[in-house]
């Protein structure tokens, strides 16, 4: 089966293969083909002696009932989704399926509070509660999977911006944390966590699944994903796991300066393999290693005019005008073991692992240097791009002991660990726009060399005490430190000659959690929360005239404290579930992209502030319908000026819609026989943002409105027992949706600008068999 997986040579290495756009369509119709026949053949085999079961991740839609039994480890402790008290999402493997989704995009629908600024997969940063100043110094989300953190703590690995983007394809779930969490996960959980949940090995018995799917964007080209995954269990006490997939996003933005069509098309393929043992009831030990490859050959942007608050498309749409490719290319490994051990009076609990992340891109800025480039160099013409060669590495260790649950006082503390290291080159290179041959020799323009390293430990614990069966307290403490090394090696007409400098920095932070719940019976409760969180600072290396223009030798943290309120309720039998939360977040030592008398760098703004709600309600009203809602008011603004990007005591913080909503609907019918049916679809509606801060704009600047946009998908389909067809269309109404928006002019602040829009009308066909 796995063999179908172009250029995969080991489960522990997935070349990147996807070069010829001709190869991968022929690919797509053998892949299809091939899937649908496979699962055909391997069912129907198997509908003879097996009993009919649901496809593993193919399942219906989630109703209220499986919702107040979802259970999450938000809280480093297994739970009821609905008894824990904080404000979670947990989307699961069935409800993923079932919508289609693929990518943090299509998550963002069924979160409140989640939004991104984003230009293409790969290229993202998460915002929750309105956390962000759309500048990417290092994120305010943390992104796990399972219990190992992934990404980068600092703005010199492009921390705020490579945040990984990982395929569904052996997900549990996928749990959204909102507000920070700073007590039990740490640094850079401001805004809070995204955490891909994958499904563990099981020893009861074998189990497969593959899948197939086709689809065809307006105005765009095809896509398709293939994905397999076989449980084998080895033994009673062993077992392995193994997924592997191969999938292509179809592009949809055409570039007419190079003839090119549908430039940001997205090709990934990766897998995971997992090993549990069991020796004892007591004792586990699981491995596992994960990898995904990502590659495109241009951004989802769109060339555009802005005339005060308004956006325009240049070209009617869907255009870049480009003189060079912007290509990108990810590798993201993770390799981790998990020691579990059942002590009677704690758990023990010990995560070590290993991540990589390997990143090449390049950025035609012809546009923004073009007029200087000629003006240096006399030479006509003048193209440029810069690029970026990143490889980053992070060693992570924590152990944890717990209490077992149920007990009146609860416990659990741990010791934390994490070294980064991180090298990265910024080569500028120069060509004829006219016959895209070089006109100076490699890195004579500018060359950079960013080098660094970061270490880090804390010590966390929390406790909660049930003073009666109603009524409990729980307080958390976490106590972190970091050191952190940069160096900057720069050369080249733009750096005006070859320099270099270095910079260190230390701080400290103390995280704390303070949540009061009163359970009015097992099925509603009422809890307050005091949360903080916060994102380390670091070093800038400025030079002896960057001092001298204000540039601080390093930036501070910043941090913020949460207070909030929720209710989380199962009610009607367990017909209808409700999860309802208010907030008030002081945000302290905003840490900006910012000007110092001309010169760029990292530093500390004033404060802001964001209030809101939001809520999740799901009800099924009768057998087979299930209906969900989500709805996120959020309002998000500076509270002191920040002058050095033009930032007003009230303006609203960037790319942050007031109001989001979202709506979905399922009905599963029965058919003749063992097959059954079923239709959906759901709506999603984001209101309008403010476009970024821009560093050195005038006083008067007005920042671009990101307009309002809403979305509707369909879907339905058939279960033949094991195998599942479906089809679907994503944004029916073929809605231009942007989020995100920069300006390509040398000022930052004037025509013309480039928007990221959203996938356009998608319709699609997949198919899903297990055994």
């Amino acid at each position: 089966m796995f063999g179908t997986f172009a250029g995969i040579t080991t489960l522990g290495d997935f070349q990147m293969t996807h070069a010829d756009p001709a190869r991968c369509d022929i690919r797509l119709r053998v892949l299809l083909c091939g899937a649908a026949t496979a699962a055909l053949m391997s069912t129907a085999a198997l509908a003879q002696t097996a009993p009919a079961a649901p496809a593993p991740g193919a399942g219906g839609a989630q109703t209220a009932e499986q919702g107040a039994e979802v259970v999450v480890t938000a809280q480093k402790r297994s739970e009821h989704l609905l008894k824990v008290a904080a404000p979670v999402t947990a989307l699961a493997a069935g409800q993923i399926a079932r919508t289609e989704a693929v990518d943090l995009n299509d998550f963002s629908a069924q979160v409140p509070g989640l939004n991104l600024i984003s230009d293409r997969a790969g290229e993202t940063q998460i915002v929750l509660r309105g956390i962000t100043t759309g500048s990417p110094v290092s994120s305010t989300v943390a992104t796990y999977v399972d219990d190992t953190p992934y990404g980068s703590s600092t703005s010199a690995a492009l921390g705020g911006e490579l945040t990984p983007d990982l395929d569904p394809s052996d997900l549990q779930r996928v749990e959204v944390l909102r507000g920070p969490q700073g007590t039990l996960y740490g640094a850079s959980s401001l805004g809070g966590l995204v955490k891909y949940v994958t499904t563990p090995p099981n020893t009861a018995g074998y189990a497969g699944r593959i899948e197939g799917d086709g689809s065809l964007v307006d105005h765009g080209q095809d896509g398709y994903a293939v994905r397999g995954m076989l449980n084998v269990p080895l033994g009673d006490t062993l077992a392995i796991r193994v997924s592997a997939y191969d999938r292509r996003d179809p592009g949809y933005i055409d570039d007419p300066q190079r003839g090119l069509k549908d430039v940001n098309s997205t090709l990934l393929d990766g897998g995971r393999a997992a090993l549990l043992w069991r020796p004892t009831q007591a004792l586990s030990i699981s491995l596992t290693a994960l990898v995904q490859n990502l590659s495109s050959n241009g951004t989802s942007d769109e060339d555009v005019n802005v005339t005060g608050q308004s956006i325009t498309p240049i070209g009617g749409g869907l255009q870049q005008i480009r003189f060079a490719g912007e290509p990108l290319h990810i590798r993201y490994r993770l390799y981790s073991g998990t020691i579990n051990y059942d002590l009677g009076w704690a758990n023990l609990t010990s995560i070590t692992s290993y991540t990589t992340m390997n990143e090449t891109a390049e950025v035609d800025e012809t546009t923004t240097f073009g007029a200087i480039g000629t003006t240096l160099t006399g030479l006509p013409n003048f193209g440029t791009t810069t690029g970026s060669l990143l490889a980053q590495n992070k060693w992570t260790e924590e152990v944890r002991l717990a209490s077992p649950s149920g007990s009146r006082l609860e416990w659990q503390g741990g010791f934390f660990y994490t070294q980064e290291h991180s090298a990265r080159d910024e080569p500028t290179a120069s060509f004829d726009t006219l016959t895209g041959v070089t006109n100076l020799p490699a890195n004579t323009l500018f060359f950079a060399r960013l080098l660094s390293e970061y270490t880090e430990y804390a010590g966390f614990g929390d406790v909660t005490y049930h003073f009666t069966p109603q009524f409990d307290l729980q307080a958390g403490l976490r106590y972190s430190t970091n050191n952190q090394t940069f160096s900057l090696a720069e050369n080249g007409i733009f750096a005006g000659g070859p320099s270099s400098q270095a910079g260190v920095s230390s701080d400290h932070s103390v995280t704390y959690l303070v949540t009061p719940r009163y359970k009015f019976d097992e099925n509603k409760m009422v809890y307050a929360r005091i949360a903080s969180g916060y994102r380390p600072g670091g070093p800038n290396a400025p030079t002896p005239g960057d001092i001298a223009a204000g540039v601080p030798l390093a930036y501070r943290p910043d941090t913020l404290t949460d207070y909030e309120v929720g209710y989380k309720a199962a009610l009607l039998n367990h017909r209808l579930t409700l999860d309802l939360s208010a907030f008030y977040i002081d945000w302290q030592n905003i840490q900006i992209e910012t000007d110092f008398g001309g010169i760029t760098s990292n530093g500390n703004g004033g404060t802001a502030r964001s209030d809101g709600f939001e809520g999740n309600a799901v009800l099924t009203p009768l057998d087979g319908l299930t209906l969900s809602a989500n709805l996120a008011y959020t309002d998000a603004q500076l509270t002191e000026n920040a002058p050095g990007v033009n930032g007003k005591n009230g303006d609203e913080l960037p790319n942050v819609p007031k109001w989001a909503a979202g709506f979905n609907a399922d009905y599963d019918f029965p058919l003749p026989g063992t097959t059954t049916g079923f239709v959906g679809g759901g709506v999603h509606y984001v209101s309008n943002r403010e476009s970024g801060f821009i560093t050195g704009s005038p006083a008067n600047f007005v920042r671009p409105v990101l307009p309002a946009y809403a979305t509707v998908d369909l879907r339905a389909g058939v279960n033949f027992q094991r195998i599942t067809f479906e089809v679907y269309a994503k944004n029916v109404g073929d809605s231009r949706g942007l989020n995100n928006i920069t300006s390509l002019n040398l000022s930052g602040y004037t025509n013309p600008w480039t928007a990221s829009v959203i996938q356009p009308r998608t319709v699609g066909m997949s198919v899903t068999a297990s055994f």
